[in-house]
């Protein structure tokens, strides 16, 4: 890494907030009361007990040859399961990435031995600084529902969730007012909540040092890119880039082999690698 882009980087994690990954995960798993009553004021429920499953858990799935991440993967007492991620950019994937990841923690279940029957409620969490589907909501709450009554459930236990920052002001309560607020502007009311928010990021900051091992690579590739304009060296973020580009590429192709070998379908092998039904068929 260059002086000028670690210095921008250092300069990125001093000012760093709970909208930063690494943070908002520290923060969360190392005070799980805190995630407890986040989770109990955004869902309505009550949860008698909290465990962390691990901070930006990786769940493997038999063939891929990496597993999903998950920022901060909790479990309660019950069983229940709640994946909280943190979304700082406003991509337009996240309800497929969203379907994913429910996937994922049903398959991970199913692994372990479990029935379908077992299968226990997931909650799936993301909380977005944009207002993902522009209808002014704070709180996008999906369960799956008939489409000819638009009233009985289907219960199967999948909820998810899309947390608007930007409408802190219209969330259901004071706490979860402070908390969006806190998120989004990083700024704090005089309550002993913030104050206890602010406290508990200050804490997440120490030691430093380890704050370049958790920065994300989007994070790297955002920083590289811009610098490499301000300097002119486009050329060489364009290679870095295409090099980039090239093992992603070959990391999908290793994948999509890995599938084929177990019987999987071709379009689904495309569905889940973004391959093109052409390139998998062709392997």
């Amino acid at each position: 890494m260059n002086w000028y882009l670690q210095k921008s980087l250092e300069a990125q994690w001093k000012n760093a907030s709970l909208s930063n990954n690494f943070i908002f995960c520290r923060v969360m798993s190392e005070n799980l009361d805190l995630c407890k009553d986040f989770l109990e004021m955004l869902l309505n429920i009550q949860i008698e007990r909290l465990e962390l499953s691990e901070a930006e858990k990786t769940i493997d799935v038999d063939f891929l040859s990496k597993g999903v991440r998950f920022d901060v993967y909790v479990k309660d007492g019950t069983g229940r399961c709640f994946d909280i991620e943190m979304q700082t950019t406003d991509r337009k994937n996240l309800p497929k990435r969203a379907r994913y990841y429910q996937g994922i923690l049903d398959i991970s279940n199913l692994n372990q031995g479990f029935d379908y029957e077992e299968l226990h409620e997931s909650y799936i969490i993301f909380l977005c600084l944009d207002d993902v589907f522009r209808k002014g909501l704070p709180i996008y709450t999906f369960r799956n529902v008939c489409a000819e009554d638009g009233k009985t459930l289907l219960n199967d236990g999948t909820v998810k969730v899309f947390c608007n920052a930007r409408k802190y002001d219209k969330m259901p309560t004071e706490r979860l007012r402070t908390f969006f607020r806190y998120l989004l502007e990083n700024k704090t009311d005089n309550s002993s909540f913030a104050k206890s928010l602010e406290e508990k990021v200050m804490r997440a900051k120490i030691p430093a040092e380890q704050w370049r091992t958790q920065m994300t690579l989007e994070q790297e590739m955002y920083f590289i890119k811009k610098h490499a304009r301000e300097d002119g060296y486009a050329e060489g973020y364009r290679v870095a880039v295409a090099e980039k580009e090239e093992a992603v590429n070959a990391e999908k192709l290793e994948n999509a082999r890995k599938m084929k070998v177990k019987n999987i379908p071709d379009d689904i092998i495309a569905e889940c690698t973004g391959l093109s039904l052409q390139q998998v068929q062709e392997l």
